[in-house]
């Protein structure tokens, strides 16, 4: 009889940050010679006196991190993580290409808006962009006051981004 021998992949998994932690989280976990991806984008932020810009994470509470499934409870026990973002039961897995996507949205000067609720969420005509900083993603086109926008799901996070896309840099997927 053949013994096989299937070695386990790195995957992203995504834990949850104690509120407002995330950076810190990030920080000490990669002084821990982890793979982590912290998605942040730049805001302004008004005060009574002042605007100012501040980086702020595209996920609240989320980070991410590539590793093997063993490794992901020496990663929990970082002071700012609360636990993993499990569904089903299971730690969450994210694919390569949803990471991907997030990193060409997150590099792009597109406005992002994260929806966590998908009743929101209205479905339209699939599309592709063609050009621009997005290149090569695709989503679901819907209208918002007259601004056409791209919704790029991410199913394994169980939400939606939503990205302004200029109408010539879309075409409709057959």
């Amino acid at each position: 009889m053949m013994n096989i021998i299937v070695k386990e992949a790195k995957r992203w998994r995504v834990l949850y940050t104690k509120p407002r932690s995330e950076k810190r989280a990030f920080e000490l976990l990669e002084c821990q010679d982890y793979h982590v991806y912290l998605p942040c984008t730049t805001v302004v932020r008004q005060w009574t006196d002042r605007k100012k810009k501040v980086i702020e994470p595209v996920f609240k509470s989320y980070l991410f991190i590539n590793c093997f499934e063993k490794e992901i409870h020496t990663a929990v026990q970082c002071p700012h993580i609360i636990g993993v973002v499990k569904f089903e039961n299971k730690p969450a897995i994210v694919r390569e290409e949803e990471i991907e996507a997030i990193r060409q949205i997150v590099a792009g000067k597109e406005d992002i808006t994260v929806v966590n609720n998908h009743e929101h969420f209205v479905t339209g005509q699939r599309v592709h962009i063609i050009s621009g900083n997005l290149k090569g993603l695709s989503g679901i086109l819907t209208e918002f006051r007259g601004a056409r926008k791209l919704a790029i799901a991410i199913d394994s996070l169980g939400c939606n981004l939503f990205v302004e896309v200029a109408a010539h840099h879309t075409e409709p997927v057959p």
